[in-house]
């Protein structure tokens, strides 16, 4: 149940304060959603006039509906539980063939900074200014989309700025967003205004309580002002109001356990999962009409939004790429006087192959398979030269044929082997470690929970090869030999690739040696002998054990939660997936698809 009360204080930053969730002692923000009590949802910006901040109420299950301030932790109750046929709890019954699965719990998630971006330019038309910027999402599993997102004091001022920058670079679209035949406007005008797009802003129909309190937000900005004035405020509020930064997934205050979601809020869930801004007409026609509430509704809505919505494609590009670890590439830098050839335009031809083969692969309906083992890619005419290939010409990217190199897919791409290397020399363990976290979901112990001095990595020296320092290294430590076995044996492979992802032959004038064996040891489904990480990522690209860790890094990303909390949601997914015929070959729409089709998507337990 959502209680939402408006009111307006001089001290802005101190209602917009109160939407930074999580903030009660003892919370782990890796592994749990933030307490939601006192995020108001009304308009939290009033430009330095009137009453107090608002608050929210959010009730879910056993939780107590009775208050509290601003950050305060809900008094939570049962934990809810695996539901299957019949349901569990409070009773809401599944189909009879849905296998049991873990549920995650309820609550809410700020938006991220590209889902901020795109929610303005959805609702206003324009883009955010240039010259600001929000800071660095933070991250859980390499993911943007996550629960450990936070409105502190700081964002808090930044947004504010941002959203009158944001306002007043709508002003030229007034006529069109809020029109009105009066000359200097009027009460009755902003009130349409309001009636109109506050429902778009907050994604859910408001209150009017919440109207009433917008249009007392307007007549502070249009009081000694204009009607544009006035418009922009209630612009101001909305882009600051915990009805627009956060989404919900709390249900409609119904006390059961577990939860289906409310229709707006399945259509908030599969916008953003999918297009990363809030729903169209479309999407919200077939919430209110109730379509969402199946498995089959939600996929025709899901499949509609893939395959005619622009945002989709840049939507599962961020996904991979942040699964992959290549988005880091724009801020990945290398010593000049070692890498001559590492130039910025290379950087950001880099960076667009990876782009511009993602894309590729995932506008056929490509799987895991295609992305790890493609015997071609995309590149400008910057980057051919780098990979001994012939542009074709054209401009932009081109698609070219690596079959005559030693390049395959993805993880032989200049922008992950640059981005897991050093600034002046390659790093086997970057690139090994890389691969048992992202690519077989077999991350090895921290150097951190070891209770021992690790040593340090050999320094670069004229004599040896890189591999031959960390190989002399390791070997001679038992201890170090235990952890980097698997490490090595994936991040050798990489040796004829250099810090920025040139072939090589030869380092410290001695032949460069990729040879690597994966012992069945390992428990991994790809053990053999491999002469260098082109074989290695054909063997990967047809790995089960590779397909099904993508499945758990695309619920991570598409759920929004990762960690030891969730992990028996995680397993639960993953065993659906494993039995889904269209999914388990590792196609990533097909994936998507899975997940949207899900008892995960449509249930929460109470907290």
């Amino acid at each position: 149940m959502v209680r939402t009360g408006v009111r307006f204080t001089a001290a802005w930053v101190v209602a917009v304060n109160a939407l930074a969730l999580g903030c009660s002692a003892g919370s782990d923000p890796s592994t749990s959603p933030p307490p939601v009590n006192g995020a108001g949802s009304g308009a939290g910006a009033a430009a330095g006039k009137g009453g107090s901040a608002g608050s929210t109420m959010i009730s879910v299950g056993g939780t107590d509906p009775s208050g509290g301030s601003a950050g305060s932790s809900p008094n939570t109750g049962g934990t809810g539980g695996v539901i299957g046929t019949g349901g569990a709890g409070g009773g809401v019954e599944l189909p009879p063939d849905t296998e049991k699965v873990e549920l995650l719990p309820a609550g809410i998630r700020r938006l991220t900074n590209a889902e901020y971006a795109a929610s303005v330019r959805a609702l206003l038309g324009v883009e955010l200014p240039a010259d600001v910027s929000l800071p660095p999402d933070a991250r859980q599993s390499g993911f943007t989309r996550n629960v450990a997102q936070r409105v502190d004091p700081v964002l808090a001022k930044q947004l504010d700025a941002i959203a009158e920058l944001v306002a007043n670079a709508a002003r030229p679209n007034f006529p069109t967003l809020a029109p009105c035949g009066t000359p200097a406007g009027s009460e009755a005008c902003a009130t349409s205004f309001i009636d109109a797009f506050s429902p778009k802003a907050y994604r859910r129909p408001v209150t009017a309580e919440e109207t009433s309190s917008l249009l007392e937000l307007y007549e502070i900005g249009a009081t000694g002002g204009t009607y544009e004035d006035g418009i922009a405020l209630v612009i101001r509020g909305l882009l600051q109001s915990a009805g627009f930064l956060y989404l919900t997934e709390i249900g409609d205050g119904t006390a059961s356990d577990p939860i289906a979601l409310a229709p707006r809020e399945l259509a908030n869930a599969l916008s953003y999962l999918i297009t990363a801004q809030p729903p169209d007409d479309l999407l919200i026609q077939a919430a209110d009409a109730g379509l969402l509430a199946t498995a089959e509704g939600r996929v025709q809505e899901a499949g509609r939004l893939l395959l005619t919505n622009a945002p989709a494609r840049a939507t599962i590009l961020r996904m991979i790429r942040e699964w992959l670890g290549v988005d880091a590439i724009a801020e990945t830098g290398k010593d000049s006087n070692v890498y001559p050839a590492f130039t910025d335009q290379v950087r950001v031809s880099m960076g667009g192959e990876a782009d511009a083969f993602i894309d590729a692969v995932a506008r056929v309906g490509g799987t895991v398979g295609e992305l790890l083992g493609a015997d071609w890619t995309m590149v400008d005419a910057e980057l051919a030269p780098i990979y001994g290939v012939t542009y074709p010409g054209g401009g932009g990217f081109q698609r070219v044929s690596l079959t005559d190199t030693r390049r395959r897919g993805i993880l032989n791409q200049g922008a992950f082997l640059s981005v897991f290397a050093h600034a002046s020399e390659s790093a086997p363990v970057l690139r090994g470690v890389a691969l048992l976290e992202r690519i077989v979901c077999q991350p090895p112990a921290s150097p951190a929970t070891v209770d021992r001095v690790i040593p340090p990595p050999p320094q670069p020296d004229a004599t040896n090869t890189t591999r031959e320092r960390f190989e002399m290294l390791h070997s001679t430590d038992p201890f170090c030999a235990g952890c980097h076995a698997s490490i090595d044996a994936l991040g050798f492979s990489f040796e004829a690739f250099d810090g920025m992802g040139q072939f090589r032959t030869t380092e410290n004038s001695k032949p460069i040696n990729s040879i690597t064996s994966v012992t069945t040891d390992m428990g991994m489904d790809f053990s053999g002998t491999y002469a260098d990480s082109a074989e290695l990522a054909t063997a990967l690209a047809s790995s089960e054990v590779v397909r099904a860790c993508f499945a758990r890094h695309l619920f991570r990303s598409a759920a929004a939660v990762s960690g030891t909390a969730v992990q028996a949601s995680e397993d639960s997914f993953v065993t659906a997936w494993q039995n889904d015929p269209a999914a388990e070959p590792g196609g990533i729409v097909a994936s998507i698809l899975n997940y949207v089709s899900s008892p995960l998507f449509l249930y929460r337990r109470a907290q």
